[in-house]
């Protein structure tokens, strides 16, 4: 009783001030606002507020988790030391980092008042992520700017922690919440895409992430976008969710889950194709028979399964007949010369990293320096700034040999440590396990295509979250072991 008494007034003080802190950064925030979404902000932060206060504190964490996958692709944010620029722009607290940070105190407090250690993690991932972020702190050294730098890594330092908290997930149904919550901002965000296909206007969301994205003219100007600002943002998230969505269709023992699954991918899928991104869909068509082979190829001899596979390739047929016109007009239309620039932007970006081979021109700093030091004059599609179209280019440039080794052994790291645990663990764990490891490796297929994930916050907490919920995973095995022992 002791121990209770004199901590947790600690830990009401902690919460108080965070609190506090959170109110403080919301005014800036809703003060940016125009009069109309301000005033919906404050109602809804009202009703939010009266709701929680009769939530007990296991709600409370269901609460929080659901808003952090919300507020992956939903980022209502305040960014900080905001300029202008192609690269990360700011510091960016938004709603999934804000909810990390109170989860974590709330873990903590649930450690001090019951004694059971709350805390854990993938000591193998977090080092990997560690390791990219010193070199980072290395790729300082050749930076033009090193406040850019310094902005890369207080969003990579908030990443870790996003990533950390997912780890610390721990329950079964605390994960399923997370995936759940996931598969209603698919739907939503097919919703909004979908609008603005077929209207060719915006919804309103602006607080969420949503702005115009134009790109040529007639057909491929109308490309859906979401809240990611840019069609192949929104197919980012599209690609990276919907394998984890068809996992938990075959894995899922709940009927009624398995149904909200399959209806959520079904519309993902749906939404995917109207971003017109041919990289999404080269991925995606990758993904899918992976998660597919990894979870059902050993029910095919069963009988009882073969009535689900029968509507299941109806179901694709069915998709496969409304979505092709789409595909094959894309494929077919003229495209102002994208697909042609990423042979030269690519040689552009060689021709820097053979000047910086060690450390890079600095940690996001590509955009600012790449027609300085560009030798070949591929840059010169750009007027100002510009980004290679390539995610391992755009780090390999910008952190050297040591970055773009570190970074990629963290989702190889990733990728070891999901394929150990795969038959290791619970049937749903594999179904978790299977949809990262396919939704991250269609990713990075589209990578190799466009700059990826790190141009945006909203698709870097997407990835790092997934990278967490192996950690979680991982997390899991290791406490089940320890009582076994």
């Amino acid at each position: 009783m002791a121990i209770e008494r004199t901590e947790k007034p600690f830990v009401r003080l902690f919460l108080s001030i965070l609190i506090g802190a959170g109110i403080a950064m919301l005014s800036v925030f809703v003060a940016s606002l125009d009069y109309k979404t301000a005033v919906a902000t404050i109602i809804g932060l009202s009703m939010g507020g009266i709701f929680i206060h009769f939530l007990n504190q296991r709600s409370f964490s269901y609460l929080l988790i659901m808003a952090m996958a919300f507020g992956i692709p939903f980022n209502l944010d305040i960014n900080l030391f905001f300029r202008h620029y192609i690269g990360v722009t700011s510091v960016d607290i938004g709603i999934t980092f804000l909810s990390c940070i109170v989860l974590c105190a709330s873990f903590f407090y649930e450690r001090v008042v019951s004694g059971m250690k709350r805390f854990y993690s993938n000591k193998w991932i977090i080092l990997t992520m560690l390791l990219y972020m010193g070199s980072g702190a290395l790729s300082m050294y050749n930076a033009a700017s090193k406040e850019l730098a310094v902005l890369e890594l207080v969003r990579l330092t908030m990443l870790l922690i996003i990533c950390y908290v997912v780890m610390n997930l721990g329950k079964k149904e605390y994960i399923s919440t997370f995936i759940l919550t996931l598969s209603v901002t698919v739907f939503l965000e097919f919703l909004l895409a979908f609008y603005q296909y077929k209207t060719g206007r915006l919804f309103g969301l602006y607080a969420f992430g949503e702005t115009r994205y134009e790109f040529g003219v007639g057909y491929l100007a109308v490309r859906a976008s979401g809240t990611f600002s840019h069609a192949n943002g929104l197919a980012y998230f599209f690609e990276m969710t919907l394998p984890i969505l068809f996992a938990m269709v075959i894995v899922e023992d709940n009927a009624k889950l398995k149904l909200w699954y399959g209806i959520a991918f079904i519309f993902g899928f749906i939404g995917l194709v109207i971003t017109l991104s041919r990289g999404g869909w080269l991925a995606t068509s990758i993904s899918l028979p992976i998660v597919f082979l990894f979870l059902y190829i050993k029910r095919l001899t069963e009988k009882k399964y073969m009535v689900a596979l029968f509507f299941g390739l109806m179901i694709v047929m069915i998709l496969g007949y409304f979505t092709a016109p789409t595909i094959v007009r894309r494929l077919e239309t003229y495209d102002f010369g994208a697909a042609g620039t990423r042979v030269p932007l690519n040689r552009a970006a060689f021709s820097i990293i053979k000047q910086f081979p060690i450390t890079g021109v600095g940690l996001n700093n590509f955009a600012l320096v790449f027609r300085t030091y560009d030798t070949t004059g591929g840059s010169e599609i750009f007027k100002t700034q510009g980004l290679v179209h390539n995610l391992f280019l755009g780090v390999w440039t910008e952190t050297g040999i040591i970055g773009i080794t570190t970074f990629i052994l963290i989702f190889i790291t990733t990728f070891l440590i999901a394929l150990k645990l795969l038959y290791r663990v619970p049937y749903w764990y594999t179904g978790v396990l299977t949809g990262v490891f396919a939704g991250l490796l269609a990713h990075f297929i589209h990578g190799m295509f466009d700059p990826g994930f790190r141009v945006l916050m909203s698709t870097s907490m997407l990835v790092y979250s997934m990278i967490g919920l192996v950690g979680a995973v991982s997390v899991y095995y290791k406490v089940q072991q320890k009582n076994l022992r």
